[in-house]
């Protein structure tokens, strides 16, 4: 496959394919651009109401107001000197949306505040760990006043995840996403409906509204969207599912940010 226009000069052409495009995208090619994929999984998707696709298994709860976040583990081998999780990092915005990432240290059960305050936590995940090399018990990222659930980093039955899966985003502030491809699965043969919604926080009172809707029935399906849609700066994105029947399902979306 030809890629004569792809260039590592920094140019903002797009290459000669979508491949050749994404990959340039990835190696940092192209001054301005980076890409974003976010996957998740709700192992207990309920037939009441939507739920986002995380381990919470309900609709993710947004921040209103930044905050410094706590990191606490069910287990105490999760801590400095531990055999388990030793360091954890936290990726989400700060109060003014902009990029922010901060490494804790873990102290097993007992947990440990952030030194920044969070506005949104869209990720955390293991870097350092003894010699499971992985977490031991599930990762707690909560509000430190609240107490309210933001992140879970679980545990299975003979491994630690070693980050979140949450299907969830926002934006950063000077940055524009355009959302490049989405993809949904299921454990069991049951019909699911899914949705991505968004909310533009530059509006005062924004509302949700819906991005894309797809069903599904099983197994995994997975789109292009060459009709790209258009995610403006501080919009959060939030992937939701429903299901006929209580099952598990794994579902995501990958993003293309380009510096406004």
């Amino acid at each position: 496959m030809s890629c004569n226009n792809v260039n590592t000069t920094g140019s903002t052409v797009p290459g000669s394919s979508d491949i050749d495009f994404y990959l340039a995208v990835a190696k940092g090619d192209f001054t301005g651009y980076s890409n974003v994929s976010k996957f998740g999984y709700n192992p207990t998707v309920g037939s009441s109401d939507y739920e986002s696709i995380w381990e919470g298994s309900n609709a993710y709860p947004w921040m209103s107001a930044a905050d410094q976040l706590e990191v606490l583990s069910s287990s105490a081998n999760d801590t400095s000197a531990g055999t388990g999780a030793r360091t954890v990092e936290l990726q989400g915005l700060d109060s003014s949306w902009n990029l922010l990432t901060e490494t804790v240290t873990m102290n097993g059960t007992t947990a440990v505040t952030t030194t920044g305050s969070f506005l949104r936590i869209f990720r955390a995940r293991v870097v350092t760990a003894g010699s499971s090399e992985r977490n031991e018990g599930t990762i707690t990222v909560r509000d430190q006043d609240t107490s309210t659930t933001r992140g879970l980093i679980t545990n299975g039955a003979t491994n630690g995840m070693g980050q979140t899966l949450m299907a969830i985003y926002t934006i950063p502030a000077g940055k524009t996403g355009y959302i490049i491809n989405i993809n949904i699965s299921s454990a069991k043969d049951q019909e699911q409906t899914y949705r991505l919604l968004s909310r533009d926080n530059t509006v005062a009172n924004a509302a949700w509204n819906v991005k894309e809707f797809l069903t599904g029935r099983g197994g995994f399906s997975d789109w292009k969207k060459y009709a790209i849609n258009k995610a403006t700066e501080k919009t959060d994105l939030d992937f939701q599912v429903i299901s006929n029947s209580t099952s598990s399902s794994a579902g995501g979306f990958e993003l293309i940010l380009i510096d406004n």
